[in-house]
């Protein structure tokens, strides 16, 4: 029985001998997840190390026995030293605390405007005066209202201001977003605020141009200067939205609309992605050929299939560029690109060697992107949508293979029948996609949308033959000053997609929050996921218990009991009604909306009552801080030296916001001031065992982009 189960499984491995290419990105993007995983910097050569042993190995096994493991590990080491090596080439200084108001000046990189201010990166400073701290290379800051002349900066001005510094945000408790790794990666050294207006210094106040640097400042002056007049021509959300698929910007768009679209479930609409590009690409495509097709000289002597894909492919990367080339931009870029070229060769257009394709470049370059939201989602979509209708077109071969279509069917193939089959076609790419994408919007975002697919299905074809037509022609007529109308009608068919959006946003029940799933539920679902999305055979069935046990990962999520933030600005305590009080409604607001929505619940945290006659389930507080009940065991919630005697006398444990200097022996341990500037945000869940403890720094560990980190034997032990 056990010999002919293995013969079985030997057989399915070689029968899918073809798909095993496609697992080098999988085993590629693992290795980069250890190398993020790790609790400290490993040795500089380790990951160079491995990739040479792993390439020195493959090159000598004879046989497909171990080569084929030989590969698997090559491609792991590839992607370990290929994030060993980004992260050494963008270090740069990063300054460790919040500064005075301090004079500055620099060249502005990039610049993003919007109704209340806007924001600018800020190259190359130079202080008025002496800082105790690395001067960073990169500084984002922050201005609100319109200054007087923040409407004339462009990228490349030498600009003078005043400001106020602060390092890179940690995470807002464990297992959220790292700020300080995404900024590590961007190179940006310092974030803040400007104090007053931004000044150009010199005459041209112009920085010279320096090769690829002046190109990257010209994209952005154009980007920065067709979001301007979209939005001077149409000022409303409309123009917003409009702004945002031209150029990626989205800094118009009011928190609302956002909102309405993620409850309405087409927020990925502006995500400059697969959809966008390859509407470009086929718009060009289609348009060059029919060109050429009314020109019967042309289309005698010339090949119109492989004229329109090459005029297409430079305007596709235009494109591109110009929305920003993000990740999810990327990979259509590549993707859309890979199948033109495909037409150039007269080889299959699509498939999903193209993914693999994509995938591999995006991690070889930019291995950091593995962890953020827009290649998980982005890469989920597009290979399930692939492995999906390469299953479906297996299924309409074979039946076709059964029977004939005679002419009279042909002929019933009308134009009502196309729509129908079109309008089918978006309900199961919708549906594939939004499966697909769910796990990773629950864990990243806590939000799933109900209505997603009725709003797909009605703004996909608007944005298909509508808006992004229209848009095309907006940028096309923009240089002869011709773009008012097809703005116009380009922002009308946004209205009705918005309007569609706000109806079904408004409905009972069409946003769902769910609390942020852990992370092994999460991979168990990618793991499954691709297993499902890159076999062919009927063993790739076998993933769907492991899919199922994944997509319970909220069910085993435990909301911490008490939250404290890195900075001790702020507390919170669950409530037994599901919502977080808090210590204060002013300090820390995005920290506080951020836990009670990592907690799955929508209610906006409130401050705790400070009357000690009034109880809030097993909340009780007055000025000097709280008491919380743990099954009769009392937590002490300390903000004043002058009650933290008594409660380290009466307490099972002492949660403080100040320092604890003297002699505190709570059964549970003491958690103080000097404890939240090493550890950073800590939560604790109690259970019958007692406290869980998790720290924000205890789970990153000593990595570079890591500030603050405790600098003793090691960070806190998640208890």
């Amino acid at each position: 029985m056990i010999k002919r189960t293995f013969a079985q499984i030997k057989n399915a491995w070689l029968a899918e001998r073809p798909q095993w290419a496609l697992w080098l990105p999988v085993f590629m993007g693992s290795g980069i997840a250890v190398y993020f995983a790790l609790p400290s910097e490993p040795p500089h050569v380790l990951g160079s190390f491995a990739l040479a042993l792993g390439t020195l190995v493959t090159v000598n096994v004879k046989t497909d026995r171990f080569r084929v493991p030989a590969i698997a590990l090559t491609a792991l080491a590839l992607g370990f030293a290929s994030a060993q090596w980004r992260t050494e080439s963008v270090r740069a200084p990063v300054i460790s605390k919040q500064t005075r108001p301090l004079g500055l000046s620099g060249t502005i990189e990039r610049i993003e405007l919007s109704e209340k201010g806007g924001r600018i990166i800020l190259s190359g400073p130079v202080f008025s005066r002496k800082i105790e701290m690395p001067i960073p290379d990169k500084i984002r800051l922050s201005f609100k209202g319109n200054s007087e002349n923040s409407a004339d900066l462009l990228p490349g001005d030498q600009v003078s201001l005043r400001a106020v510094l602060r390092p890179p945000p940690p995470p807002t408790m464990p297992g959220a977003f790292d700020f300080q790794r995404r900024a590590w990666f961007m190179g940006i050294g310092a974030y803040g605020f400007v104090l007053g207006d931004i000044r150009k210094t010199g005459d041209a106040a112009r920085a010279p141009p320096s090769g690829m640097l002046s190109m990257q400042r010209k994209i952005e002056t154009l980007r920065l200067i067709i979001s301007t007049r979209v939005h001077e021509l149409a000022p409303g959300d409309n123009g917003a939205v409009a702004a945002a698929l031209l150029t990626g910007n989205r800094n118009y768009i009011s928190e609302d609309v956002l909102q309405v679209m993620r409850d309405a479930g087409i927020a990925h609409l502006l995500a400059i992605s697969g959809l966008h590009i390859g509407l470009v690409a086929g718009i060009v495509f289609a348009g060059v050929r029919l060109l050429c097709a009314a020109i019967p000289f042309i289309t005698l002597r010339l090949n119109t299939k492989k004229a329109a894909a090459l005029m297409a492919i430079p305007v596709a990367f235009a494109y591109a560029v110009l929305a920003g080339f993000t990740v999810p931009t990327e990979r259509a870029f590549l993707m859309t690109g890979l199948m033109l070229a495909g037409v150039l060769m007269d080889r299959r257009a699509l498939s999903m060697r193209s993914v693999c394709w994509a995938a591999a470049v995006i991690l070889l370059f930019r291995p950091e992107s593995l962890t953020g939201p827009g290649f998980q989602m982005s890469f989920a979509a597009v290979t399930a949508l692939i492995a999906a209708y390469s299953a479906l077109g297996k299924r309409h071969r074979k039946a076709a293979a059964k029977g004939t279509n005679g002419p009279a069917e042909r002929a019933g193939q009308n134009l009502m029948r196309r729509l129908g089959h079109y309008l089918l076609g978006v309900i199961v790419t919708t549906v594939v996609a939004s499966a697909a994408t769910a796990p990773f919007a629950v864990y990243h975002f806590q939000h799933a949308a109900a209505f997603g697919l009725l709003a797909n299905a009605v703004a996909v074809p608007l944005a298909a033959f509508w808006v992004m037509p229209l848009g095309i022609a907006t940028l096309w007529a923009m240089p002869f000053g011709f773009e008012t109308v097809p703005l116009y009608m380009m922002c009308a068919g946004i209205d009705l997609i918005l309007s569609s959006a706000r109806y079904l946003a408004s409905l009972p029940g069409a946003a769902v929050d769910l609390a942020a799933p852990p992370l092994w539920s999460l991979c168990v679902m990618v793991l499954s996921g691709l297993w499902m999305c890159l076999w062919n055979g009927r063993w790739r069935l076998y993933a769907l218990p492991l899919l199922m046990i994944g997509s319970c990962g909220s069910i085993f999520s435990a909301e911490p009991d008490i939250i404290i933030d890195g900075q001790g600005r702020l507390v919170a305590v669950l409530h037994e009604q599901g919502v977080f009080l808090t210590s204060s409604g002013r300090t820390a607001r995005f920290e506080s909306e951020d836990w009670q929505q990592r907690s799955g619940h929508s209610e906006t945290p409130h401050p705790w009552l400070r009357s000690a006659e009034h109880s809030q389930g097993r909340l009780r507080c007055d000025d000097n801080g709280c008491v919380f009940d743990v099954t009769q065991k009392l937590i002490a919630i300390s903000m004043n030296e002058m009650t933290l005697l008594d409660d380290c006398q009466r307490s099972w444990m002492v949660v403080a916001t100040i320092p604890v200097r003297g002699k505190c022996r709570a059964p549970w341990g003491v958690i103080d001031r000097f404890d939240l500037w090493r550890y950073g945000t800590h939560s604790i869940k109690f259970t019958d065992r007692g406290p869980e403890i998790r720290t924000v720094n205890g789970e990153r560990g000593r990595r570079p982009w890591v500030l603050n980190h405790a600098q003793d034997s090691g960070t806190r032990k998640n208890q």
